[in-house]
């Protein structure tokens, strides 16, 4: 059944457990002051937020919002003062702490973890005691999920979704924990008018049970709607708190931005004058993904913009115009014709792209102010290829006095910046390369009022400069008030023209929700096949891709040496998979987590020299087991407490282990010695038909770790962490820990592989062992997990563990000369990564 098909779900009561009356002070925050590298962002802030009011926070970018709830939250430590959560002081910076004493919070960056499910996230958000075991999870969260309507499947990974349904499930999670207090940062800047109502609705059930809800919004006409009691934050300080009927939205945005607010939006270029002739853009027949048989032009000196009901192919067309999304037709450009799908023509011919995902795709986090303004101009900047600093800082400087950017220097990190200024810098970016066309997603998303009107006046400035500019924005007061003319998009087509005195916000809305039904039957429709197409980007479709390799390649070489099906080559082919599977198996647990072992192979080496000692004729094969199992976990503990301690690169770290453990098993034995005695190798060598017990071994321990991967604790927050370390970090998930603990499990299973090798080579000699490390890099690439961590199969394991032993010994059965043996597993290698990136780029609804 889909999800579409699914029977609507009930509504879940969201009333607090613990009931309260009407009026208790339920959020109560004291002298808060907090600082950042000296700069005070909180000044002895005083809160109180009381049951069954909503509370709104309204203030400019930078003016401590954020940061002030996140002290509430327990996420940040205040530098003074004190946080109380129904009449408990929060004693401690932990979100898990505030979480238990009922607060829940919807951040403006949700804290949900890409690679993980739906369900998976909304469990580890809430606790794992309130969504059940992991096998009940899914249906739990799909029961709060389903009344808002947004056809979101509880067993779909994060990553699949749309922006819009990611916020979804943010509140959706927050509100499952049923708090006393819900903090709600920024929760409709994705959201569409009919799902803000839903929300709306929702948080008026909240408050009716006897909670709170504080309501973060740059949006004034919703705080003016939702809210009770209103306070306003400016410069880190409390300006006021107000009772909602007693102040209009005039009054707030200029408390909010500390001086009077003249004029909102600059007169429009057909008041001005500014609209020329010519046509500077102009679109015939585009074609592309979400959006079909798109014609418009646009003027010199003219604002455009895009509007229409979320996900109707705006941002896919607007994308399509930068030459980032894939598209056919004519685009023109001051009358000269642009290669679609490439975004270097669409940048030579003049068109300048500002995203909506300001810190994914706009800015630069690591650098500075002024190097991110100049990013598209690195040319007027340098000579020769070398960069002045000078230079930048002059150019930095002329674009932060003229758009008010708030910074202290051009040499400032732009990531210390509020979101409006980090935009202004963004936009000044833009300004430099002279666009003759500029495209702007959702310029003002996440921007204080102040900044909102800044950025305005630039965008009309570069339309008055002779740009053609295109805007899309889901806000219709926005559009109203900048755009020349308003084009509204209906399942991916231009269904209505507005014009002149035709651009409101009224027609906005009423062309735009012409069409919802007929865009809703084809969303249903089109869901049907997504299940294919979801199982392809998953985890397990790598080791079916392997799985046919393998019998292809079994087939091929079968076919010319009919000794290749043999008992003996069978058994021989799968011996050597057992120790890849193991290594493999191995590194994927410390991967997973955003980590990386080099030290593997020397490690073998340094265990099968130490055990050389004492599992031989006449020693203590139970000593020396034990030496191994001790020196296997303290190897991974130096590594895991350096790693995560001194936030080392994992590289760099395991690397000088590596080096340390070939020198320590040379030094060990300068020459190889120490026959191993055949106690051990008689039963490694052990078989059942023709399939070797090690073999067994090797595939029930990659099946055990897949299981403890999907339904245990530990692999659910291995995963969460590789996925998203500082989302995990957010939810309460100890990443140090994890992260110790996954190289700790690292080293462990090295110990079996050092077993298998120890009895195969019957000597004390740990140089066989290097090739090692490289190869558990090729099983894991192989296998088709994220070298970033995250997602990874350990069934994908055991395919591409049989699949190198199979390519190891296809040259000898075919002739071929040993180099082959180190061809054609890289050949494999990267066909077999370029496979998955492929596949992971499938979208949902294409």
């Amino acid at each position: 059944m889909t999800i579409e098909e699914r029977p609507p779900t009930q509504l879940l009561s969201l009333s607090p457990e613990k009931v309260v009356k009407a009026g208790t002070v339920v959020l109560k925050l004291s002298g808060i002051v907090k600082t950042f590298t000296g700069v005070r962002a909180l000044t002895n802030v005083d809160l109180e937020v009381v049951a069954g009011e909503v509370h709104a926070l309204v203030g400019e970018n930078g003016a401590g919002k954020s940061t002030l709830m996140a002290v509430a939250s327990g996420a940040m430590e205040p530098n003074a003062g004190s946080v109380e959560i129904v009449g408990q002081v929060l004693t401690s910076a932990s979100p898990d702490e505030a979480r238990k004493l009922g607060l829940g919070i919807v951040r403006q960056d949700p804290a949900l973890l890409p690679h993980l499910t739906v369900a998976e996230n909304m469990a580890i958000g809430v606790g794992y005691a309130l969504a059940g075991s992991f096998k009940r999870a899914p249906a739990w969260a799909q029961a709060h999920l389903d009344p808002w309507q947004m056809g979101i499947d509880a067993r779909s990974r994060v990553e699949d979704l749309s922006v819009e349904q990611r916020f979804i499930v943010e509140i959706a999670k927050a509100l499952a924990l049923k708090p006393q207090v819900l903090i709600l940062d920024e929760p409709t800047e994705h959201l569409s008018s009919d799902e803000v109502q839903r929300l709306f609705r929702r948080v008026r059930e909240v408050v009716a049970g006897s909670a709170a809800v504080v309501y973060i919004s740059h949006r004034i006409p919703e705080v003016k709607e939702i809210s009770d009691r209103i306070t306003v934050l400016r410069d880190g300080q409390v300006r006021g708190t107000f009772h909602a009927t007693d102040v209009d939205e005039q009054q707030i945005i200029e408390l909010v931005i500390g001086r009077a607010l003249e004029t909102v939006f600059p007169p429009k270029g057909a008041k001005s004058g500014a609209i020329r002739t010519e046509d500077r853009l102009k679109v015939e027949g585009l074609r592309g993904n979400h959006f079909h048989d798109i014609s418009f032009a646009v003027k010199a000196g003219e604002i455009v913009g895009l509007a229409g009901v979320q996900g109707n192919g705006q941002a896919e067309l607007i994308r399509a115009l930068a030459g980032i999304e894939p598209a056919s037709g004519e685009l023109l450009v001051t009358d000269r014709s642009v290669r679609l799908g490439s975004n270097a023509a669409a940048a030579r011919a003049g068109i300048v792209y500002v995203p909506s995902d300001r810190h994914g795709e706009g800015v630069f986090m690591p650098l500075t102010v002024g190097e991110n303004i100049v990013m598209k101009t690195l040319g007027s900047v340098s000579r020769a290829g070398i960069i002045s600093e000078k230079r930048i800082a002059q150019v930095a400087h002329e674009q932060i006095k003229n758009l008010s950017i708030k910074t202290p220097s051009s040499r400032t990190a732009i990531a210390s910046l509020s979101g409006g200024n980090q935009q202004k810098a963004v936009l000044a970016r833009s300004l430099l390369a002279e666009p003759t066309v500029l495209l702007a997603e959702e310029p003002t998303q996440g921007v204080d009022a102040g900044a909102r009107v800044d950025i305005y006046r630039i965008l009309r400035d570069a339309a008055d400069n002779g740009a053609a500019v295109v805007i899309l924005s889901s806000d219709g007061v926005e559009l109203e008030g900048l755009c020349d003319r308003v084009f509204i998009m209906s399942r991916g087509k231009l269904i209505a023209e507005l014009a002149g005195d035709k651009v409101t916000e009224t027609e906005i809305a009423r062309a735009a929700l012409t069409s919802t039904t007929m865009r809703q039957r084809a969303e249903a429709s089109a869901s049907r096949s997504g299940r294919f197409r979801s199982w392809l980007r998953g985890d397990h479709s790598p080791a079916a891709v392997l799985g046919v390799v393998i019998l292809l390649l079994a087939l091929i070489v079968g076919s010319s040496n009919g000794a290749y099906f043999s008992a003996f080559s069978l058994n021989n082919l799968l011996f050597l998979a057992a120790p890849l599977i193991l290594i493999g198996a191995a590194q994927q647990i410390v991967v997973l987590g955003s980590g990386f072992d080099l030290s593997v192979g020397p490690l073998m080496g340094f265990l099968v020299v130490l055990a050389s000692f004492f599992v031989i004729d006449g020693g203590n094969i139970f000593v020396g087991l034990g030496l191994m199992i001790a020196a296997a976990l303290a190897v991974g503990f130096i590594n895991g407490f350096l790693v995560t301690r001194f936030n080392l690169s994992p590289v760099v770290v395991t690397l000088a282990i590596a080096l340390g453990l070939q020198g320590a098993f040379l030094m060990l034995r300068t020459t190889p010695g120490g026959i191993i005695t055949t106690d051990v190798t008689d039963l490694v060598f052990a078989r059942v038909g023709f399939v070797p017990v090690v073999t067994i071994v090797a595939v029930a321990v990659a099946l055990l770790l897949e299981w403890a991967l999907r339904r245990s604790r530990w692999g659910v927050e291995l995963r969460a962490v590789g996925s998203r370390q500082d989302a995990a970090e957010r939810l309460g998930i100890n990443a140090r820990r994890v992260q110790l603990l996954s190289y700790l499990f690292t080293s462990f299973l090295v110990m079996p592989t050092a077993v298998l090798l120890m009895a195969q080579i019957g000597i004390g000699d740990g140089r066989p062992s290097l090739p090692f490390t490289l190869s558990s890099i090729t099983v894991i690439v192989l296998a088709g997990a994220s070298i970033f961590g995250g997602r990874g199969s350990f069934i994908g394991i055991v395919a591409s563990g049989i699949l190198v032993a199979q390519i190891l010994g296809v040259p000898a059965f075919l002739g071929l000369s040993g180099a082959w043996g180190y061809w054609l597993p890289g050949l494999i290698t990267v066909g077999a990564a370029v496979l998955y990136a492929q596949l992971r780029r499938v979208r949902k609804t294409s």
